[in-house]
């Protein structure tokens, strides 16, 4: 398995042959931000459903499984190969929409890492808030507390605030 970063540049590479909007998010985009480093396995991205994204993918090599709830368009690109663990999420909701369109230098703002983590809400994704908060870096609490509220997600945004 190769390291996740080796992943998002591989990864990285076929995404802007693509010309499509892309950023890190997961792990890899919160430890941009985070105090103290953690692992991680994979490469979570981020990115518009452009045309021909699975078949750049199966072109380089790679197994890509495809997402979809029934009737709907897919929502995630799960990509294995060369020693990859890659996962694409499309964007498919405004917030992952207007998150993409926030992101600096291809990773998403730490105000929406933190949402992301609220949402998944996992032990792993408690600590990665709980570093970031840490930083003492300034961020936009009113964004995160309206994207908290438009996921019904803002109690565990005030637990996490409280914590720290």
């Amino acid at each position: 398995m190769r390291e996740p970063w080796d992943s998002a540049a591989s990864a990285a590479e076929i995404l802007n042959g693509l010309g499509g909007r892309w950023a890190l998010i997961g792990a890899l985009a919160a430890l941009r931000y985070r105090v103290t480093p953690r692992l991680t396995t994979d490469a979570d991205i981020l990115a518009d459903p452009v045309d021909g994204l699975a078949q750049a993918f199966e072109a380089a090599g790679y197994t890509v499984t495809t997402i979809a709830s029934p009737g709907e368009e897919p929502h995630l690109l799960v990509i294995r190969g060369h020693g990859d663990q890659i996962d694409v999420l499309l964007t498919a909701v405004e917030y992952q929409d207007v998150a993409l369109s926030r992101a600096v230098d291809h990773v998403i703002s730490a105000e929406d890492v933190i949402i992301h983590k609220l949402i998944a809400w996992r032990p792993r994704d408690r600590n990665d808030i709980a570093s970031i908060l840490e930083s003492a870096r300034p961020l936009d609490e009113d964004y995160i507390e309206q994207w908290a509220r438009a996921w019904d997600v803002l109690d565990r945004w005030r637990e996490a605030r409280s914590a720290r």
